[in-house]
């Protein structure tokens, strides 16, 4: 018999060096968590108990412990978990809604259209046609999607989010240059679960999930989920006074999860969703056009398809702008218990099909209409192994990574009121790419608080543009139809990158961390709008050379947590959506290569549990970003030098040294106290809060800038003991401030998207 007393062990330890133990823990929070009094612990307390047959018997209890899981405070990354707790808190569906919940990111759609792009600490790109490889690649179950579309589509049924900053692919996946979002949805449970939430709100919105868990026999277990979304419509057009925005989506998901003996799992999945929600409205800004004054109110859009238009891209007479768009897919995780290391392998196919109606303009004119159609599919292999004694000196990963994309798409451009183009065109194209990568990462412990870290990644990617083709419908200004192809053409990237790192863990509550990581990511191709050949032109791959410091710690006995970080990242290549002068034609978006820029920052988070119940969270990011080495195209000169001479000439202007217009400060927080009523039922009172600061994505353009906003919301939450089902009330910006996601370049003028108003709502879920 022994005695184990007063000792404090993570749980994920314990679960690895005592496998005889059964114990669980959920709600894991890393740097950055935001958390809830709920979330339950993951520090445990081992203890000597009475004799039993087992001679080496003990016992497990919980001991108190608001953030979550320690793991992660003694590793040297940055990374912001946010639990399924708060995505249902802030009815986040999609990866839009994650944009206020972590420091430094910005998730905004790229005009009205489904498609997103992502930004984290000012590196992103702002992609037309969700063709090029993004800078934060999105991982759903450990499956990569880098298309735009795909990384924008419904979450639910969430287990969790980790936002990890830097350059990665390392560890798994592919390569790219400013970090991951990494999505987790529930797996099957050995134990039968059903539940359900209803969340309504104002605007006749309506959120609805549902899911069944458990086991089919003793070793093979299931789980259903669905959702649907209704409604939600804040616009209203600025003419008519029609509604716009009503979301109308559902989706399914299906996990089947095998274990054939005690060292293997497989886990089949897979997944449905179709979306035909009403677009996003644009509401105008500057209309160079038709002088359509400025909209006062965000909310305000306007649209008017001309009958050809409707009847060339097959929308029927007096549709909306609206989406149609079809997503499926299926895949295959398996596990293996190796006793040396563990293999795993991740086998998946995503196909997806998308029609976006959009008016960009937010007229009632033909200056800006679009309709996309775009069809791909992908195909990703993952194949892992990592070490598994986590008492060795050396851990290591190795694995490779292989993806394959294919997407045809057909882009409809209506600017037959604009005056300068007054056309319809239509641009098509196909796209293949792949890449196949290489990663090992090793981490070795020098001394008890002393290691250190190592890692590199190869990586190859080919990508062919083909069957590309630009036409004009006859028009009486246009009567000759336009119809130009071009030949296939390629990019090919082939690099390496690598990372180094440090840990020493000063005391055991108190550790710091510093890196130095390489990241790339390959080129791509203008796939929009084009009509000179030198358009296609690829970018070359961008690179970062990131460097980071950090610190994390826990005081007053787990009651206060701090971390914190700087970072440093020297930028060359930076792709972005830039401008190109075509003679006889004008002004055409394209994505150019910035030559060199820098980008600075700090982060802090501060966690704090005083007294039970009440729990405190605030995040802090201030960043800066220069651009080194960079001409763009004045279209101010260029403009100017056209009515003066009736030429048009490719003029520049340099923006070396100025600002790069990302969001300098974002702070997130939340406060809530979970209060006891009686021995049986709670009442936890909570209140949220962001701040992003102004951003321009069109340098010297104050008409871009996207001014500052600050977003206050505010629950009340009511449920038993036993967490079987909870009752709330909420108001998200509860100040009801008028504030733009978005705001991009139209034909001839500027357009934003806005943010969402008040929303007053109730919820209701039950979990058995």
């Amino acid at each position: 018999m022994f005695r184990i007393n007063n000792i404090l062990l993570c749980t994920s330890a314990l679960v690895l060096t005592l496998p005889a133990v059964a114990a669980t823990t959920s709600g894991k929070t890393v740097h950055g968590t935001k958390g809830h009094p709920a979330a339950r612990p993951s520090m445990v307390r081992v203890k000597h108990v009475a004799p039993s047959s087992d001679p080496e018997s003990i016992q497990v209890y919980r001991r108190k412990n608001a953030f979550g899981q320690l793991a992660m405070q003694h590793q040297g990354m940055s990374v912001t978990h946010i639990d399924s707790t708060e995505l249902a808190r802030h009815q986040v569906t999609d990866v839009k809604g994650l944009m206020n919940l972590a420091p430094n990111l910005t998730v905004q759609p790229q005009g009205s259209s489904s498609a997103v792009n992502f930004t984290l600490r000012g590196v992103g790109m702002n992609d037309f046609t969700a063709n090029n490889t993004p800078s934060v690649m999105t991982y759903v179950d450990g499956v990569a999607l880098p298309i735009g579309y795909m990384a924008g589509a419904a979450m639910f049924d969430m287990a969790g989010v980790d936002v990890s900053t830097g350059p990665s692919g390392f560890t798994h996946g592919q390569t790219v240059t400013a970090g991951e979002i990494n999505i987790k949805t529930a797996d099957p449970t050995k134990a039968f679960h059903y539940g359900a939430s209803e969340d309504i709100a104002t605007y006749d919105r309506s959120i609805t999930n549902l899911y069944v868990s458990g086991p089919l026999s003793s070793n093979v277990q299931y789980r259903i989920a669905g959702f649907t979304q209704q409604g939600g419509g804040f616009q209203k057009n600025i003419n008519t006074g029609q509604s716009l925005g009503n979301a109308n989506k559902g989706g399914l998901r299906a996990k089947l999860a095998w274990q054939p003996d005690d060292r293997t799992n497989i886990v089949f999945s897979g997944n449905w969703m179709q979306d035909n929600s009403q677009a996003m409205g644009a509401y105008n800004i500057q209309d160079l056009a038709r002088n359509t004054p400025t909209y006062q109110n965000n909310r305000n859009t306007g649209w008017g398809f001309t009958p050809d238009f409707l009847k060339i891209t097959g929308n029927s007479a007096g549709t909306k702008p609206s989406y149609n768009n079809t997503f499926w897919g299926a895949g295959v995780n398996f596990t293996r218990n190796l006793g040396f290391a563990d293999l795993s392998t991740i086998s998946a196919f995503q196909q997806m099909y998308v029609h976006n109606l959009m008016d960009l303009d937010g007229t009632r004119y033909a200056i800006y209409d679009d309709d996309v159609n775009t069809d791909a599919n992908l195909f990703s292999q993952e194949v892992r192994l990592a070490s598994r004694n986590p008492h060795d000196r050396l851990q290591w990963n190795v694995g490779m990574y292989y993806d394959r994309t294919q997407m045809h798409s057909v882009i409809f451009n209506d600017y037959t009121g604009s005056g300068s183009r007054p056309y319809i065109q239509r641009t098509s194209y196909n796209q293949d790419q792949q890449a196949f990568s290489q990663y090992g990462h090793l981490r070795l412990t020098v001394t008890k608080r002393l290691h250190l870290l190592a890692g590199i990644t190869h990586e190859s990617d080919d990508r062919d543009l083909y069957n590309m083709q630009t036409m004009r419908y006859n028009t009486a200004v246009y009567p000759t139809p336009f119809d130009n192809h071009y030949g296939r053409r390629g990019a090919l990237t082939n690099q390496f990158s690598g990372m180094g790192g440090i840990e020493y863990q000063a005391f055991d509550n108190l550790m710091f961390y510093g890196s130095i990581r390489k990241g790339f990511k390959p080129g791509g191709f203008t796939a929009n709008n084009t009509v000179v050949a030198s358009q296609l032109n690829p970018t070359k791959p961008e690179s970062l050379l990131a460097y980071e410091v950090g610190f994390k710690s826990d005081y007053w006995n787990h009651k206060i947590r701090l971390n914190g970080d700087a970072f440093w990242y020297d930028y060359h290549g930076q792709q972005v959506a830039g401008l190109a002068v075509v003679p006889n034609y004008g002004v055409v978006g394209q994505y150019v290569n910035i030559p060199k820029s820098r980008i600075w920052g700090v982060e802090m988070e501060i966690d704090a549990n005083p007294i039970p119940g009440l729990l405190l969270h605030q995040h802090f990011g201030y960043e800066r970003g220069n651009y080194e080495d960079y001409s763009a195209i004045d279209t101010t000169a260029v403009a100017a030098t056209y009515i003066r001479t009736g030429k048009l000439m490719a003029l520049y202007r340099s923006y070396a040294g100025v600002d790069m217009g990302i969001p300098k400060l974002t702070l997130e927080g939340s406060a809530s106290y979970k209060a006891k009523l009686g021995a049986q039922w709670s009442l936890t009172p909570y209140l949220d809060y962001s701040y992003r600061g102004s951003q321009v994505d069109v340098p010297g353009n104050n008409l871009y800038r996207m001014p500052a906003y600050f977003l206050m919301d505010v629950g009340l939450t009511f449920a038993p003991k036993s967490g079987k089902w909870s009752l709330g009330t909420y108001v998200n910006n509860i100040l009801d401030r008028r504030y733009d996601v978005t705001r991009q370049t139209g034909l001839n003028g500027i357009f934003g998207i806005p943010g969402t108003p008040r929303m007053v709502g109730g919820r209701l879920r039950v979990d058995f």
